[in-house]
């Protein structure tokens, strides 16, 4: 059965997608409405409990964590090639930036966007925003330390890390906060999304 990945223009389903697309994984993509009406549809919530996107389904299985789908992936023929295998001595590290992208800069990207430009303006509560801008400058600092001395994260090249990382580095700029980014972070950034892979992610 074909790999669905249940997706929406620039939310989290990029990485899953992006990820098929490097390992060259057949995949369905099926376009999401990102309204909450949808999302909390109990059509969606069947889908994904949380109402939220993405969701991932093949053979009856289905998963709704964006860095869960990637490591579920990356078990398929072709992720050796974007994982190291759990002897590697770079695993460890591989896995710290695999989820620093979402476990470790989310929440603080996703409240500096939120509350910057997403929000309604009487939503929006501006210490909030702040407290979001100063922690993803802290997140974007612990990223130059690699990255001052290697392309990717890994000193080994491009791996499933990146995609996770750099897609939060897409949020920050869509939250006004990347310009903060060192100078090694945005050139990663944009050797990132130089890929085809993540040029075809990102074009609907």
């Amino acid at each position: 059965m074909t790999i669905k990945i249940f997706h929406a223009p620039f939310a989290r389903s990029v990485r899953a997608r992006w990820l098929c697309l490097e390992m060259g994984l057949d995949h369905e993509i099926v376009q999401v409405p990102n309204k909450p009406e949808y999302l909390s549809s109990d059509e969606y919530r069947a889908i994904n409990p949380a109402g939220k996107i993405p969701a991932m389904q093949e053979n009856g299985l289905i998963l709704f964590e964006s860095t869960a789908i990637m490591q579920y992936l990356l078990t398929k023929p072709g992720g050796e090639k974007f994982a190291p295998q759990a002897d590697d001595p770079l695993y460890g590290p591989y896995l710290q930036w695999l989820h620093f992208g979402e476990a470790g800069m989310g929440m603080y990207v996703t409240l500096a966007l939120g509350h910057k430009t997403l929000l309604p303006e009487e939503r929006r509560i501006p210490a909030m925003a702040k407290y979001g801008e100063i922690e993803s400058k802290r997140c974007f600092d612990v990223l130059a330390g690699p990255l001052e001395a290697n392309d990717y994260l890994l000193p080994t090249g491009f791996s499933a890390a990146d995609i996770s990382v750099a897609y939060m580095l897409l949020l920050a700029k869509f939250a006004k906060i990347f310009d903060h980014a060192p100078d090694s972070v945005k050139a990663y950034f944009k050797r990132c999304t130089e890929r085809e892979a993540w040029k075809q992610a990102t074009a609907d």
